[in-house]
Parts: C-alpha cells; sequence; structure tokens
C-alpha cells in the first residue's frame, strides 16, 4: 500500500511538470498573449482566467496524487488591497489564485521566479508586482515594493514571513514590505491564513508525499491600514498575532 501511495504521488507530480511545460506555455503563445495584444484593456481579465485555469488544474492533478484542498472565503479585488498571509508551501500561491475575484492580485517575487520558469515567470512579469532580491539588495527591493504599490489596482500578496515556514509555525513578522507599500499606497488589508502545505514546502518534498498533503486555506476579513506609516510595524505584529490566533483555532477544529 506505501509503495502505491508512493507511486501515485511520482505520477502526480511528473503529470505537473508536464503540465507546466507543455500545455501552459501552448496556452500561453497561442491564447493568451495574442489576445491581450488585440485587447490590452482586458489583459487582467485574459491573465486572471489564464491563471485560474492554471492552478485549478495543478491543483487538480495533485488531487489525483491523494492531496486534499479546503477554501473557505473570498479574496475580493475589484479595488487595491493586500492580502497578508502566513507561508508554508509553494500551493499557497495556487490557492490565493483560486480564491480571489474577479482578478488575480500581483505578489511581491523573488528575481529567481520571474525568469525561466515555463508557464509561471511570463505571469510573474505580466501581473506587473514588485520583483526583489532581499538578500543582495535590501534596500532596493523596498524601492522596488513601494514604487510597485501605487499601480496594483487588483491587490497584491505579501509574505511577511519573508520565508516558507519549515514546521508550520508563524515565523518572525517582517515589517519592510508592509511598510513600504502601505506607506507609498494605503489600502484595506485582507488576512488569510493557511496550514497544512509546510511538509511539502519545496518541490523535492512533493515527489513521495502528495498523498499526505492537507491543506486548507482561510480568507479572513478586511482591516483598515494604520493612519500613520510609523505605526505599520506594530500593527503588522497585530496581523501576526491574528494569523497566529486563526491558525490554532484551525488545527484545533482538525483534531475535533
Amino acid at each position: 500500500m506505501a509503495l502505491l501511495r508512493a507511486l501515485r504521488s511520482v505520477l502526480s507530480v511528473l503529470a505537473v511538470l508536464i503540465y507546466l511545460v507543455i500545455p501552459g506555455p501552448l496556452m500561453m503563445y497561442l491564447w493568451l498573449r495574442p489576445a491581450a495584444l488585440l485587447r490590452p484593456s482586458r489583459q487582467r481579465a485574459y491573465l486572471s482566467r489564464y491563471m485560474k485555469i492554471m492552478a485549478g488544474g495543478l491543483l487538480h492533478l495533485l488531487r489525483l496524487g491523494g492531496a486534499h484542498f479546503v477554501r473557505t472565503g473570498v479574496i475580493r479585488t475589484e479595488s487595491p488591497v493586500l492580502i497578508v498571509m502566513n507561508h508554508q508551501s509553494l500551493v499557497d500561491i495556487l490557492s490565493l489564485t483560486m480564491m480571489s475575484e474577479p482578478y488575480v492580485p500581483a505578489f511581491v517575487t523573488r528575481s529567481r521566479y520571474a525568469r525561466f520558469i515555463p508557464a509561471v515567470s511570463p505571469c510573474v512579469r505580466m501581473l506587473g508586482g514588485p520583483i526583489v532580491d532581499p538578500k543582495r539588495d535590501p534596500r532596493g527591493s523596498l524601492a522596488a515594493v513601494r514604487e510597485a504599490a501605487p499601480r496594483q489596482r487588483h491587490g497584491l500578496i505579501l509574505f511577511p514571513e519573508g520565508h516558507r515556514s519549515k514546521d508550520g509555525e508563524v515565523q518572525p513578522f517582517k515589517t519592510g514590505g508592509a511598510q513600504a507599500t502601505l506607506g507609498a499606497h494605503p489600502m484595506p488589508v485582507q488576512i488569510v491564513v493557511t496550514d497544512g502545505g509546510w511538509k511539502t514546502r519545496r518541490l523535492v518534498d512533493f515527489v513521495f508525499n502528495v498523498h499526505g498533503l492537507t491543506v486548507r486555506t482561510d480568507a479572513l476579513g478586511t482591516v483598515a491600514p494604520p493612519a500613520r506609516e510609523e505605526d505599520v510595524p506594530a500593527f503588522v505584529q497585530e496581523l501576526r498575532a491574528r494569523i497566529q490566533e486563526h491558525l490554532s483555532r484551525m488545527r484545533a477544529d482538525g483534531a475535533a
């Protein structure tokens, strides 16, 4: 039985990679790019549709490998919103994509994801979110976030932990990204909490473990940003406390 589960997991991951390398780019260059060129005013709508198709397909393939996903709530993106979420795995973006209506928000992206990844890198560039390299250029990264914030008409995703959690616990929040965003363009803040993905935080972790993946993601309410930029650090720590509290509640519900 264990061998069959491992084989099912491997086949699921293989299908995911094929989906990213063949149907994803074909659909992008045969439909998305031409459609966006013909109707530039509809680019974000077309891009959102494409990303939802891709995210839905990837999640379906992972389900075939034995994974389970539960999503509650909706992230409204008709107008600017800063989406703050704890970060556990590579599927976090897939869940956020499926929960966002009517448009998929941009996200703060590390520079290594903006090039050479089929289907993913072109979307990163088309979304127009800030591309950063906080290890090599922390000041430049914050400047990129501050410059891009006013252009995010349909939401911006921020993971204040800065990296995926190794054990599922909420890591310390960095406040620079939120301060740069809200300082340049104050907007409501949507809180999103996820749990269960940390066991497969890296691509290599998926290979034999898809069947053990159970992820729940909850979109909570929105809160108003602080009136003053200097109050953002304390505000971000309050968000972390709310995420931690809801995460504990999710785990208690699961245990019950």
